[in-house]
């Protein structure tokens, strides 16, 4: 199934363009909740419910989107209410180490919104300690689940860590609490790897469910989510999760800049964890690149999501915009992928800033521009110890390629043996259904204990 889907991609995940941007695609299970038609109505962009349904489609049209996201931002709205808030509250403290499990729960995983599709597995949902690039104690969430499935490769069954793409930066955007209620992006990188054997883990990020702003693509907290993650898993009990199981890292987008950050910081900070190998597709290596390639498009909303992250590291990026991009900053902070996509798509950013500059512009400021440098991946010599994949489409309209060629170069240069996978598919989104049997073919390869083949002669 999940090989017809990447192979043939059907429209309606196609037109889901804007629902992958900086790591994911909805790529619903197919089904659409029961209130999809009156989903529009609550659309969160202002005005938008008052169009005539013509002019409501056309817009959507033109962003990539269709209803059946309307229906997904709908369902998520309604999750605060429907979730378990009390299990994502920072108690006072937190466990001596990192990793340390603070609690943890039997959950629910859906694979889609109408909650018909369960995957083959059991669901934990866990809260675990982590430490973020201030150096300080934090609690952040994720789920774990065990596959039902036989494990017939050679040795133990590993641990897959995923980090999810993009969500937003509210904290009903939060993938395990929306696998409760069949809305969770990954669905289906997260079935095709439970079908195939695999355990699995997946962390949430810092501040994305829990107390805090989501420090969205920030290289330390979100290698040490990841990282901490695993540390975590191991330590519920699990049948064949412990300190001994062979792990690999995967993840799309911000996903797969997650990935590439866990994977060069593992050495030094869980030199512990069994990290055999990672997957790393569409890397936002370099977010000053990114954020070029971005500007005043389809998603120049998530750029708002940087601004935040580095409004949280003490960088004053609010007051450079105008009273319009304030209020939009604004609520980009508490919204998911789809709200933003539909209210920020293709507005000028100079129209945005308090001196009409672009946000492209911005980027060179200073202050901004040594935030981003902090955030490379592949700087200052880190590089992972493990054979990695980098998978990326030549034509993708998110992400640009460049940002996962220079990271192969890099960690090429470092002594990497890293396999560069270069796609032709058209856009982030086409490139992410592509990535799916990819990964799963990559991972199957390392755990039959296949070599891997490097590419860095030729790059």
């Amino acid at each position: 199934m999940l090989m017809a889907a990447s192979t043939t991609r059907p429209s309606s995940l196609r037109r889901s363009a804007g629902a992958l941007a900086l790591g994911v695609g909805l790529l619903l299970a197919g089904l659409q909740p029961a209130n999809a038609q009156s989903a529009a109505g609550s659309a969160p962009d202002g005005g938008f419910s008052e169009l005539p349904r013509s002019e409501q489609d056309q817009k959507l049209q033109e962003q990539g989107l269709t209803r059946d996201d309307l229906a997904r931002e709908d369902a998520l709205k309604k999750l605060r209410s429907s979730t378990d808030t009390d299990f994502y509250s920072t108690p006072a403290q937190l466990p001596a180490a990192n990793g340390g499990v603070v609690r943890s729960e039997p959950s629910t995983f859906y694979l889609d919104p109408v909650k018909l599709i369960k995957p083959n597995a059991s669901a934990t949902r866990i809260m675990y300690r982590t430490t973020n690039s201030k150096n300080q104690a934090v609690a952040t969430t994720g789920t774990v689940l065990q596959s039902k499935a036989a494990w017939r490769k050679p040795g133990p069954r590993p641990l897959v860590v995923l980090s999810s793409g993009t969500q937003g930066m509210g904290d009903s955007c939060a993938p395990s609490r929306q696998m409760a209620m069949g809305t969770n992006s990954e669905g289906l990188s997260l079935a095709g790897l439970i079908n195939a054997g695999y355990n699995v883990v997946a962390p949430d990020y810092i501040g994305l469910g829990t107390d805090g702003a989501h420090t969205y693509m920030n290289r330390v907290d979100q290698a040490h989510a990841v990282l901490d993650a695993v540390r975590g898993a191991q330590q519920l009990g699990m049948e064949g999760v412990d300190a001994k199981t062979p792990v690999a890292a995967v993840g799309y987008s911000q996903g797969g800049g997650a990935t590439a950050a866990a994977a060069e910081s593992a050495p030094e900070y869980a030199p512990e964890v069994q990290l055999k190998s990672a997957w790393v597709g569409a890397p936002p290596a370099d977010l000053t690149l990114t954020g070029q390639h971005i500007d005043s498009s389809l998603f120049s909303g998530l750029s708002f999501y940087v601004m935040g992250a580095a409004e949280d590291s003490g960088v004053a990026v609010r007051d450079r915009l105008n009273a319009e991009g304030q209020r939009r900053y604004d609520k980009a902070q508490d919204s998911c992928l789809v709200g933003t996509v539909l209210s920020d798509a293709l507005v000028p950013s100079e129209k945005l800033t308090a001196d009409g500059r672009s946000f492209s512009q911005l980027l060179g400021d200073p202050a901004l521009k040594a935030y981003l440098d902090e955030q490379t991946i592949g700087a200052a010599g880190r590089h992972p110890r493990v054979p990695v994949r980098i998978a990326h489409t030549v034509a993708d309209d998110v992400v640009p390629y460049q940002s996962g060629r220079r990271l192969a170069q890099k960690w090429c240069a470092s002594g990497v043996n890293v396999s560069m996978q270069t796609l032709a598919t058209p856009t982030h989104v086409g490139a992410s259904l592509e990535g799916i049997p990819s990964m799963l073919v990559y991972l199957d390869a390392r755990f039959n204990g296949i070599p891997q083949t490097s590419s860095c002669w030729r790059l």
